[in-house]
């Protein structure tokens, strides 16, 4: 019989033919046997696991590294745009203008979130510029409005008291007159009648007005001192300088102008005891005369009292002596914490403001300025309603959903640097023009990034920096504003440019 043929086709494998040596390949390894006895293995390219990590770190850490590097050139490119600044020769009797500025914690974060922008993006080029600044911030709330409206309300004090002095100065004037002419008829009597004597008015002087102590010791006798002035009481129109980090920080601003220019010097009583008394009124009047029942008199009520008294202290006496007494230290340490509570409490409050956003239309500008010329200080310095303001927004985003605009932020600062240190040359340059309406919006995009809930427990706490910012215009007619929009002055730069190269050609030739 034969065998029945297998009808499948034989199929070779692949690689059955070949040498199990060459299946298993050893890696290559160095030529050299000194790099071999190393242990360096040969380069080779990386496994694909770890060709995405090395590509997506390499990248991440890329993107970081160009802004710092972009941020830091512009930096430098603008420092040395104003290294020009610093080097205008001052004499010794004149000081740069001073620029204040106010800094204020984002919301539901720390100070230090605003004091890094302002040394990262603003300090520098001030310093390159050689302009003096003072730094103002604040822990709570409502510190630096409270802080501006003080410093306008003690001003408009001190110009109430010199008004005064100058009516009692101007009545004694009239007074003294008087007083002469009478004492002249009196003189005349008197000689008519043979006597000599005259009658002598007594006039006292201050000390502060006779000298000063610089007299006394000595110092000054051959040369009076030089009278050292800043370049704000020269030039009154570009002097100072307002400068606001934070929307928060220019609302408190703007509000404690407001409230130092419009409100009281003195504070108002809380409307709240007054409803309080009012309510307790009520309450006591709803008591003592009850529907359809006859009013009682005083001495039944007083002997009620005295009875109910009685009885408690029959009561009381039945209780042991020893847990009164205990009792009563415990209510004494409890009410003395409760008193020192409340006194730590008033003392780190910050003071309610003087007049309500709601008053300004009706309340009037303050009486003891004169609104016909610019207001100065002592010193003949703007005071800081008088000096120009501009405000940067701060780039904190929170938030889930901000997320990705956080992330674009995080990679993207050297635009922030580009805008900051643009609006910072304006503020050197003294790029000025009035305050309009929608100057009250500045920074304003900074609020839709702030937290909600954040901001629905300001609103329930009435925060003003949740409130919408209110205007009045009799102060803001007062007030400018800088745009780097505006054209610098450039008759300016150029003369401080050739004051330059004047001191250096005589720095030079004093060497040689």
């Amino acid at each position: 019989m034969t065998e029945p043929k297998n009808t499948k086709e034989h199929v070779p494998v692949e690689g059955a033919n070949k040498d199990p040596i060459t299946l298993n390949k050893p890696k290559k390894t160095w030529s050299n046997p000194a790099l071999r006895m190393l242990g360096l293995p040969k380069v080779s390219l990386p496994s694909r696991n770890w060709m995405i990590f090395w590509t997506v770190l390499a990248s991440f850490g890329g993107a970081i590294a160009y802004d710092r590097h972009e941020q830091k050139k512009i930096r430098e490119e603008y420092m040395e745009k104003l290294s020009y600044l610093s080097k205008v020769p001052y004499s010794s009797d004149k000081i740069p203008r001073k620029i204040s500025i106010f800094v204020a914690p984002p919301p539901n974060d720390f100070l230090d979130e605003s004091l890094k922008y302002f040394r990262k993006y603003v300090k520098p080029l001030l310093n390159a510029s050689a302009i003096d600044f003072e730094v103002y911030t604040e822990s709570k709330q409502g510190e630096l409005r409270n802080a501006i409206a003080d410093r306008i309300r003690e001003l408009r004090s001190k110009r109430l008291q010199e008004k005064e002095k100058e009516v009692e100065n101007k009545s004694a004037v009239l007074g003294g007159s008087l007083w002469g002419s009478i004492g002249d008829a009196v003189t005349n009597f008197s000689s008519f009648f043979g006597s000599k004597e005259k009658p002598e008015i007594e006039t006292l002087t201050p000390v502060q007005d006779l000298y000063s102590p610089k007299d006394v010791i000595g110092f000054y006798l051959d040369k009076e001192p030089l009278a050292v002035k800043r370049e704000d009481e020269i030039d009154q129109k570009h002097a100072g300088g307002v400068i606001c980090i934070g929307r928060g920080a220019f609302k408190e601003y703007m509000n404690g102008v407001h409230e130092g220019l419009l409100g009281p010097l003195t504070p108002p009583e809380p409307t709240s005891l007054i409803e309080d008394k009012s309510s307790t009124q009520d309450t006591k009047t709803d008591s003592v005369i009850p529907d359809g029942n006859p009013v009682k008199d005083s001495s039944n009520i007083s002997e009620e009292i005295k009875s109910e008294e009685s009885t408690s202290s029959t009561d009381s006496s039945t209780v042991p002596s020893d847990v009164n007494k205990d009792q009563e230290t415990i209510d004494e340490k409890t009410s003395e914490e409760a008193k020192k509570e409340e006194e730590d409490d008033e003392e780190n409050k910050v003071p309610k403001p003087y007049i309500l956003p709601s008053e300004y239309a009706k309340a009037e500008f303050a009486p003891e300025f004169n609104r016909e010329t610019t207001i100065c200080n002592d010193r003949g310095i703007p005071v800081i309603f008088e000096q120009p303001v501009y405000t940067f927004a701060l780039p904190k985003v929170s938030g889930f959903v901000n997320f990705p605009k956080k992330i674009y932020n995080f990679f993207t600062r050297r635009y922030v640097a580009q805008e900051a240190a643009e609006h910072t040359l304006a503020v050197i340059y003294n790029q000025i023009r009035p305050f309009e309406y929608k100057d009250k919006y500045m920074a304003g995009e900074e609020e839709q990034f702030w937290p909600k809930r954040w901001v629905q427990t300001g609103k329930e706490k009435n925060s003003e920096w949740v409130q919408e910012l209110v205007v009045d215009e009799k102060v803001t007619s007062r007030m400018r504003v800088y745009d780097s929009s505006v054209k610098r002055n450039t008759a300016a730069e150029n003369s401080s440019d050739t004051e330059t190269v004047d001191a250096e050609k005589n720095t030079s030739a004093d060497k040689l």
